[in-house]
């Protein structure tokens, strides 16, 4: 995969994802970015669906108020957005005291999927986290000027809508 580093630069701020680091600075690696190995359009996918829950969003998809979401790949992942108690089973860094957790399930794999997630795969929101993840708001923002290497699975021909239960499909041109 690829060797992305993004670094927060020092300056004065009282943001608690980041205040911490103003006097030095903070550089985030991969694994500092990413949660759960997850996939970087796949965390931008489901940036939108983790800070709705985070603020109350009340989505529809089952009487647990669950939300469905997929990557854009053609045969991408779909995966459920979460809050429930923290059952000790997410990944470690997770606090054992923190009460519920905003977290992505996997619940089925339609293709090949770079990362290689499997049903039952969790993706956890870093909201409890904050000291060791680059905060998910910073990222979602410089996203569109990221590079990285995109998965296979990334057909810009044939991409999804975020709503597997819709057959939409998008295809990316450049005009010459």
């Amino acid at each position: 995969m690829s060797t992305l580093i993004i670094t927060q630069l020092p300056g004065e701020t009282k943001c608690p994802w980041h205040s911490e680091n103003q006097e030095k600075g903070k550089q985030y690696l991969w694994e500092d970015i990413f949660p759960s190995n997850l996939c970087p359009i796949m965390y931008h996918t489901l940036y939108p669906y983790f800070l709705g829950a985070l603020f109350g969003a009340k989505y529809s998809y089952n009487d647990q108020g669950d939300c469905h979401v997929c990557c854009p790949a053609e045969k991408g992942v779909d995966v459920l957005v979460k809050v429930r108690p923290n059952d000790g089973l997410f990944e470690p860094g997770v606090p054992s005291d923190w009460r519920d957790v905003i977290h992505a399930e996997v619940i089925k794999v339609n293709g090949v999927c770079d990362y290689g997630y499997k049903i039952g795969d969790r993706f956890v929101f870093p909201t409890c986290m904050m000291k060791k993840f680059l905060c998910p708001a910073g990222f979602n923002n410089i996203f569109p000027f990221l590079t990285f290497d995109i998965p296979s699975c990334i057909n810009l021909k044939k991409l999804r809508c975020p709503d597997w239960l819709e057959n939409i499909y998008y295809s990316i041109e450049e005009e010459s």
